[in-house]
């Protein structure tokens, strides 16, 4: 059954069972994975899956169901779920579906470039990141991880109040993990790159620099306990700031589970940090022109030259507070309950290179590995207390590798202590884009 014809199925199944309105969001897609050890394939996934998943009203409660399936019996039985969940729903919240105003991008976030390469090809390319990554030095003795992957999906949401939207996206990620050696250690170094089309993959710069920070950290030695200056690189600020980017959702503001609550409109940070949800975001292959109830996505600032601008609603949120969705309605897979998030957070980057901003810290810690990122991090608070690992910095140049030594902080404390911003901006895995970041001061402890 094709899917307009399931849909026209659904919704007058559920007119006969008495729902005010009804939406289904309908998502298919696939996914490409390889992973090279010792020169050949090790892993192979070749998937592909169907979403469905109906939202039911009446009365301002909703009712959902799941399935994996498009024909006449799947949406008889979806609608006879989704009305026996509502009927012993129970709470407050009151919610709405988007009837499809508002002004939609024309944003083009599929290239099919992935899906147009053969799998020899897609092969060629695992194996010469994992050869690329050995042949670097000799110290390094094996890559533990070398893995390669596209996907590519489609999204469909439709609903009795006329809403009627579909975009299709797609792009890929290398990630390789390089383990170096000498008689006293042996240390790991990691490298990731996301990219939109299978030119932007730098191979060689990928391979080559997960192996250059296994060897780097060679040797690492203590560092003091105490207060430090500290960079931040680009990837690790990302992953601390996408940590804490929960903190944003109107969601957990309104349930008092967020640092930020009763803070809109202040200043919570430097004036040197901006931060950006941009859903438009031409690199990156999450990037998309409605959010998962359908909404107009649209490029707002978080946080303007440290001043708290905004927080992300959905629908129902928004709906609490009189104001409007902000797009930010993010599924993970069909069967897990919708959150708010950014699509794409954008740290706004400086004008300094990394050099000259180890040369404006001066003396202090250069951070380029955090460890305990989620049993570390306090949501609620802003608290952290991280495992870390880095290099020791001496008159603005690196001087040494260091390790096992811990960073304690909150969140708005680095956001305050924030002094300059680099030029270096890269994606992170947290789906941040964040340059290095120097801050004035973090309690450091050493093991």
């Amino acid at each position: 059954m094709d899917f307009n014809t399931f849909a026209d199925k659904a919704f007058k199944i559920s007119r006969e069972k008495g729902f005010d309105e009804a939406e289904i969001y309908y998502s298919r897609g696939g996914e490409f994975q390889l992973s090279s050890l010792n020169g050949e394939v090790d892993s192979y996934t070749d998937a592909s899956s169907i979403e469905v998943y109906f939202r039911g009203l009446k009365n301002g409660k909703i009712g959902t169901a799941f399935s994996e399936i498009l024909s006449e019996e799947a949406a008889t039985l979806l609608v006879e779920e989704a009305f026996e969940n509502c009927s012993i729903a129970s709470g407050e919240d009151v919610y709405i579906f988007h009837d499809g105003t508002g002004e939609y991008s024309n944003f083009e976030s599929y290239s099919g470039a992935f899906q147009k390469k053969t799998v020899k090809e897609k092969i060629d390319t695992v194996v010469s990141l994992e050869k690329l990554a050995l042949e670097y030095d000799k110290k390094i003795l094996m890559v533990p991880t070398c893995r390669s992957a596209d996907t590519w999906s489609e999204v469909t949401i439709i609903n009795t109040l006329g809403l009627n939207r579909r975009y299709k996206s797609d792009g890929g990620f290398a990630v390789v993990v390089s383990l170096a050696g000498d008689e006293k250690s042996k240390k790991t170094g990691f490298s990731f790159s996301l990219v939109r089309t299978p030119e932007e993959l730098d191979v060689k710069r990928v391979a080559e620099e997960a192996s250059k920070r296994a060897i780097d950290q060679l040797g690492a030695g203590n560092v003091k306990s105490g207060k430090y200056r500290v960079v931040f690189r680009n990837d690790v600020f990302g992953q601390l700031f996408g940590t804490f980017t929960s903190m944003y959702s109107a969601d957990n503001v309104q349930r008092g589970l967020s640092v930020l609550k009763g803070k809109m409109g202040t200043v919570i940070g430097s004036n040197k940090l901006s931060v950006y949800d941009d859903p438009f975001l031409p690199e990156s292959p999450y990037s998309k022109p409605f959010d998962d109830e359908g909404v107009p996505t649209c490029k707002k600032a978080l946080v303007e030259r440290g001043e708290l601008r905004t927080f992300l609603y959905d629908l129902r949120t928004a709906a609490k507070e009189g104001t409007k969705s902000t797009g930010n309605s993010v599924r993970g897979t069909y069967r897990s309950k919708p959150s708010i998030a950014p699509v794409n957070t954008v740290i706004r980057s400086g004008d300094l290179s990394f050099d000259e901003l180890l040369e404006t810290m001066g003396e202090g810690i250069f951070v380029t590995d955090l460890t305990g990122l989620h049993s570390g991090t306090n949501q609620v608070s802003g608290e952290f207390s991280l495992g870390a690992s880095g290099f020791f910095v001496k008159d603005g140049k690196i001087s040494s590798p260091i390790e096992q030594f811990t960073i304690s902080s909150n969140i708005l404390k680095v956001y305050n202590g924030i002094v300059e911003v680099g030029s270096d901006s890269v994606s992170s895995i947290y789906r941040v884009s964040s340059p290095s970041v120097l801050v004035d001061e973090i309690d450091v402890a050493s093991e």
